[in-house]
């Protein structure tokens, strides 16, 4: 597919247009989702020491994946709590803002300008 560079200005003119325009941030649902997902892991984990004796033998990968999780989930409830010491989750505000495209700090006219020169 051939884009003419006319087609390629109109393109690059619509984007600047939209970069300029406010963006709302908007919250996301990690914590909802991060519950969730405690959640199954809770019901799974209860599920699994209902299925397991202390005598079972479990193959090496499985108990490899078994203390994975184990430090990830640990890793992370410190990694929350240190944070929630030192104030870092605010639960008001949204995550990350929206990232500015390349050349986003370029005034548009500017970036118009660039573009026709390179057309010559």
């Amino acid at each position: 597919m051939k884009i003419s560079k006319n087609r390629l200005v109109e393109i690059i003119k619509e984007e600047c247009s939209m970069a300029a325009e406010p963006q709302m941030d908007e919250m996301d649902d990690e914590g909802a989702f991060a519950k969730r997902q405690l959640y199954d892991m809770e019901k799974y984990a209860r599920e699994l020491g209902e299925m397991l004796t202390d005598s079972t033998q479990l193959e090496s990968w499985v108990q490899a994946k078994l203390t994975k999780a184990a430090d990830y989930l640990k890793t992370v409830k410190h990694y929350v709590e240190y944070g929630m010491e030192e104030g870092a989750y605010d639960q008001i505000e949204g995550g990350m803002g929206p990232i500015d495209p390349v050349g986003a700090d370029l005034e548009d006219e500017m970036v118009i300008q660039m573009l026709e020169k390179l057309m010559k």
